[in-house]
């Protein structure tokens, strides 16, 4: 998929499934194709480059003390309900998956969900 985006950039045939994985919202998938289309196709080189050539620190989450919240969209097939269960299990400032409707950007198509999420886990750290 990087090669393909770096070498003819954001093509229908490529853009399109990709907006459906991430965001999966016809409206929302349009106006990001669009975005996409907008810049040079090799400003994706960095953002891959850094996605796929991290850390795994998987093993290392228990060092992490500080709470934390693990929010997943129930339709999100880039990163399976799967992980997010290892992350949320491997922090120990976690209680849990917090599973709301979307896919992988549910933020950006379910603000709402997503942002009563962080507002319920912020209002319950101590003050």
């Amino acid at each position: 998929m990087v090669d393909m985006w770096l070498t003819v950039g954001p093509v229908d045939d490529l853009a399109n499934p990709v907006a459906t994985l991430i965001i999966d919202d016809p409206v929302e998938n349009e106006r990001w194709i669009a975005k996409w289309r907008a810049v040079p196709k090799e400003a994706l080189r960095q953002p891959a480059a850094c996605l796929h050539g991290r850390d795994d620190i998987t093993d290392r989450l228990g060092e992490i003390s500080a709470p934390a919240l693990v929010v997943h969209g129930t339709s999100d097939l880039a990163i399976t309900i799967d992980h997010a269960e290892v992350l949320a299990a491997g922090l120990s400032g976690c209680g849990g998956v917090v599973k709301v409707p979307g896919a992988h950007a549910a933020n950006l198509t379910h603000p709402e969900a997503v942002n009563a999420a962080i507002i319920d886990f912020l209002a319950g750290l101590p003050a």
